[in-house]
């Protein structure tokens, strides 16, 4: 069921940074932030986004107006987003692939971790896997790095296939179980001639319904496929959205 939910910029409210990763281009981690970024927007979530990816910037191609583009590679490169902070509640990061260890080199410039509790602030890393073998190791790289001052969110990419035994199997889906909650969803898969059809035209996927270069039957399967995303992404509401207890647990 589809739900509405208003989430203002407010400097007394918890924070969120969602940070959307995977351990080698091609995961989709792209294509899966462009649906977050597209939920957000539909269901009407203020929020800031970010691209880091210097060679193929596709949220920031498909969203420009909502995205700012960044290099990761710049010293004080990543900067705006501690200043964003101060006026937005939920900041997105797509970042380049293995791009866990400069952000941890930022977060310690910058003291984000000690800082959590007076910034109000809440972390999401959504780790975009597939059924390939090497999909874990970037997830166990930032369990070590960000161990529980982080929520981690895997996120099947089911676009990429469907066999996820070498995840299903692996040690780090016990250790997520057992100490971080085991959050986990799926992304179904959207039929490649359309993806091919939006990417190739720029549209995104709010753009599809109206776009004259889609067909009736793109449209439906677009629409199809943002309901069932939705759906994946409103059960886990909570590691996306700004956290109202935070504000609660800071004042008591």
């Amino acid at each position: 069921m589809s739900t509405n939910t208003n989430v203002k910029n407010n400097q007394n409210t918890g924070k969120r940074i969602i940070f959307v990763t995977g351990d080698k281009g091609g995961v989709g981690k792209s294509f899966v932030a462009r649906a977050l970024v597209q939920y957000f927007l539909d269901r009407k979530v203020q929020f800031r986004a970010y691209d880091l990816d210097p060679v193929n910037p596709n949220l920031a191609q498909f969203y420009p107006q909502q995205t700012t583009q960044l290099d990761i590679d710049e010293p004080g490169g990543l900067d705006i987003i501690r200043n964003d902070l101060d006026s937005h509640s939920l900041l997105i990061v797509d970042c380049a692939a293995r791009a866990i260890g400069e952000l941890d080199a930022w977060f310690i410039d910058m003291a984000l971790l000690e800082q959590r509790k007076e910034l109000r602030l809440s972390l999401t890393i959504a780790f975009v896997v597939t059924p390939d073998k090497s999909c874990t190791i970037i997830m166990r790289d930032a369990l070590d790095r960000f161990g529980d001052q982080a929520t981690y969110l895997v996120v099947r990419n089911l676009g990429k296939g469907s066999n996820f035994s070498i995840y299903e199997g692996s040690q780090l889906k016990k250790t997520l179980q057992a100490s971080h909650g085991g959050h986990e969803i799926s992304v179904p898969a959207l039929l490649e001639r359309t993806v091919v059809l939006l990417d190739s035209n720029d549209v995104s996927f709010g753009e599809a319904a109206n776009s004259p270069m889609t067909t009736s039957a793109d449209r439906s399967r677009v629409a199809g496929f943002l309901m069932r995303t939705y759906t994946q992404f409103d059960n886990v509401r909570s590691l996306l959205l700004p956290d109202p207890t935070v504000t609660e647990r800071v004042e008591k």
